[in-house]
């Protein structure tokens, strides 16, 4: 068929289908909810279980980065199964762990590795075939799903315990993860059209170099916050239930940043968005810092939670102080903004003004 005769709008089905299955993965995020009674379980200290969180991270990059070849060649219907069955059996391999080493192969990889095949397949196809608005919603339903996990994975672990609550979690999240992938898509037919394309200049490489330190430093300190934000919330005196609203809030938070992300880059450009961001940052690591209470962290956690990264949770568990509790490791984090800032100055040279995403970027 032409290419021209292709429709792109997707029906209803399958953007409902790639919301509920990329909320589902999202589940991942309320990890933290679940570390108290694992902590008394093992008798482990409840900072050093927020390892587990970053192997998921670490598992989660491998899928996103590796895995669009698997997503090419099956199609996101079954690549969001494979997905969902990887999700469920590492749930459930953590719902049995002896020990933290088998927590870190089940939630760590397994759920990791389902997380990042759902989410880079749901997103992938939005951003393809269902415009950027719906491929919006689509990435904004990966924070979701920790909106209403949290509270309720809080309240399980109190009534029936972690490994319960697991359980519980392995059967839903895979259950909704492979049922929505039957109304996306099957394995895509060979394009001719495509076959003579040639790969697209990576662009300005020094600018992409400065991006990348600039995530790196500034979104540790939101994975920090997610990694241990349960403990984090009943050091400063949030109950256990308490806690997994806490947990919730933080994800709403996230979720509100992913959908205003888009319109502010468009209002005022890439480079003053990013700054924007660091200001954010900046406060929100001084909340959490030096302002004690229950209302500080919570307010605090809720600026932190339009941002995420890949070294926060071993930042934090580096960096705990039994005296100082997190404290130390939010100040020692504003260390990150400041080579953000020095990340953002670079872009800004390479890039110059960027008021419009699209000359900027030099499309």
């Amino acid at each position: 068929m032409p290419l021209a005769q292709v429709d792109v709008r997707p029906g209803r089905g399958p953007l409902l289908s790639a919301v509920a299955a990329n909320a589902a993965a999202g589940t991942l995020f309320a990890w933290s909810v679940l570390v108290p009674g694992v902590s008394a379980e093992f008798g482990r200290p409840a900072v050093e279980l927020g390892s587990v969180f970053s192997s998921s991270m670490v598992a989660f990059a491998v899928a996103v980065l590796g895995g669009g070849s698997t997503v090419d060649r099956n199609g996101p219907r079954r690549a969001v199964a494979m997905g969902g069955l990887l999700s469920a059996g590492g749930i459930a391999v953590g719902a049995a762990a002896g020990n933290v080493l088998v927590l870190h192969l089940g939630v760590g990889v397994l759920f990791g590795l389902g997380s990042g095949l759902t989410y880079l397949s749901v997103v992938s196809w939005a951003t393809t075939r269902a415009g950027l608005w719906a491929a919006g919603v689509v990435v904004a339903a990966y924070a979701a799903g920790p909106i209403v996990t949290a509270p309720l994975g809080s309240l399980g672990v109190d009534r029936w315990g972690w490994r319960a609550t697991l359980l519980v979690a392995a059967v839903t999240v895979g259950a909704v993860i492979v049922l929505a992938s039957r109304w996306l898509p099957g394995p895509p037919e060979p394009s001719p059209a495509l076959a003579g394309e040639t790969e697209e200049s990576m662009g300005d490489a020094p600018a992409l170099v400065a991006l990348w330190w600039y995530s790196l430093a500034a979104f540790a300190p939101g994975l920090l916050a997610f990694a241990h934000a349960a403990h984090i919330a009943t050091e400063r005196g949030v109950s256990p239930r308490g806690a997994g609203v806490a947990v919730a809030v933080m994800a709403a938070a996230n979720l509100a940043g992913r959908l205003c992300a888009a319109p502010l880059v468009l209002r005022i450009g890439l480079s003053w968005a990013l700054a924007a961001d660091l200001g954010t940052l900046a406060l929100s690591l001084s909340v959490l810092a030096w302002l004690p209470g229950t209302a500080a962290v919570v307010v605090g956690l809720a600026l932190l939670g339009v941002l995420y990264g890949l070294l926060g949770p071993a930042l934090g568990a580096a960096l705990y102080d039994e005296s100082s509790g997190y404290s130390r490791s939010f100040a020692a984090s504003l260390g990150g903004v400041a080579i953000a800032v020095l990340a953002l100055v670079v872009y800004r040279h390479r890039r110059g003004s960027d008021r419009d995403p699209d000359t900027a970027s030099g499309h």
